[in-house]
Order: C-alpha cells, then structure tokens, then sequence
C-alpha cells in the first residue's frame, strides 16, 4: 500500500461524508487520525489538483476535478438509480439507515446509503469498505459466493474477529454459517454505533437471474446503551425490507 495515497483517500472520504458542508483542518485530522501538518500538506496538494477547495469560510470541500472522474458515470450508476427510489421509500417508512452492499473482489463496498435521521456514516470514514463478516449484508453476500471465493476471502482475512461473529471460529463453522444463511430471507446481526449504542441490522440478497447482485440493509440504532429491540419494531423493520428487496428485484427484472 501506498501511504500517502491512502492517506489522501482517507481525507477525500472525510469531505465527502460531510453532506457538502465544509470540514476544518482540525476534524480531518481528528477523523482520519493523521498528524494536522501531514494533512494539511496533502490538502495542499489536493487542492492544487482541484480534488478538494477551501471554502470561502473556514474549512475543505471536495473539489471539481473529483466530479469530473465520474463525469460518464458513477459505479454501478443505473444499478444505484434504480434501487434508489426503493431505498428512499425504506428510509422514510422505517427510520433506520438503508444501505446497499456490494462484494468487489474480496472486498465489500457500500456503494449507496441513506441514513437522514441516525447520520451513522457522517463520523466513520471506513464504515464504506467495512469488515465483511460484521454486518448482516457482509454475510448475505459472502454466502453467495462460491467455494473457491469463500476460501479465498477466508484465506486473506482468517476467522472474523470474536466480538464481530462469535459463532465463526474457523473455515469450517465459517460454511456451515453461510449455509444457513442461503436458506434465510433475513439475516440478523447485531453490533454498536461508534458511540457504543446498540445497532441491530438485517440484510436480505438482491437477486436477478438466479444470481445475487447485491444485498440491501437497514441498520436501526438504540439511544439507550443497554436497550434491546422491541418485537414490534424489529417485525415492521423485516416487514419493510422484504417489500423493498421484492419491489428492487422486479425493477430488475423488468429491466431484463
């Protein structure tokens, strides 16, 4: 890895999750957790490029040359476009965070969130390539792939950490998980925000043609540390990603 475009990226990220208001030298360098004089030199630059400006107050926004790397398209733009619309009707009739996963390689990417109410993206960078065995939609799409990119993924990061799936301890408890999984339309998980308060998550697979293209979850913070989901709102939230994932797998495959 190269250090210093990493880090770059890391503060290009830090911008780009504050909604388009600007962030000052100082938060970037508290997010990021880089030395204040080592991003201000990279901003230097980046701002020289025309990847980030500076504000007319105080503080960086992303820059014009960063939109004009997307110029002919976003990744996965129509796929994003059309689920879009779905993803905005979960958000509002749920209040949980909608997010839409992806595996790329043997890497999971969020490629498109809504989260208007809990902002839980607005203070963790690396939430958008997260741990693939923590969350529901990590799980969802690691048990539709097959063996050899299961292996490969298990070979490169090993057993998930204990407190992120206790039950996986080594590769083969890591298949028998997965398995169970394919014969699930909703996988559960449950973890903390970066505050410590609980975070229950469920994830269903996107599929067209036989084929997972991508898993749709909604996350749903607790304001109390030791609060536990109530049955009602964990059934309305199920109820509620079911008929999206239905409703997203019919736009694609009308779109067929």
């Amino acid at each position: 890895m190269i250090q210093s475009v990493h880090k770059a990226m890391q503060i290009l990220s830090v911008i780009a999750n504050a909604h388009n208001e600007p962030v000052t030298l100082g938060e970037i360098a508290r997010q990021t957790g880089f030395p204040g004089p080592t991003c201000s030199h990279i901003l230097d630059t980046l701002c020289t490029d025309g990847y980030a400006k500076r504000a007319p107050s105080r503080g960086y926004l992303l820059g014009p040359a960063l939109y004009c790397l997307t110029r002919f398209g976003g990744y996965e733009a129509d796929f994003v476009a059309l689920c879009h619309p779905v993803m905005r009707w979960m958000e509002r009739n749920s209040s949980a965070t909608v997010i839409l996963s992806v595996i790329e390689g043997d890497q999971k990417y969020n490629i498109s969130t809504l989260d208007t109410e809990q902002k839980l993206f607005r203070r963790r960078i690396q939430i958008r390539t997260d741990d693939i065995y923590r969350t529901a939609a990590g799980r969802v799409l690691l048990a539709h792939l097959d063996d050899d990119e299961i292996y490969a993924i298990y070979q490169k990061y090993g057993p998930p950490l204990p407190d992120h799936w206790p039950e996986v301890t080594d590769y083969e408890s890591l298949r028998v998980a997965l398995a169970q999984i394919r014969e699930q339309k909703i996988v559960p998980s449950l973890g903390k925000t970066w505050t410590g308060f609980p975070l229950y998550g469920y994830a269903s697979p996107l599929m067209r043609s036989g084929r997972c293209v991508g898993a749709i979850g909604l996350a749903y913070r607790l304001d109390t540390v030791n609060a536990q989901i109530d049955a009602k709102t964990e059934a309305s939230l199920q109820r509620i990603l079911l008929r999206g994932i239905k409703e997203i797998e019919r736009r694609l495959s009308y779109e067929e």
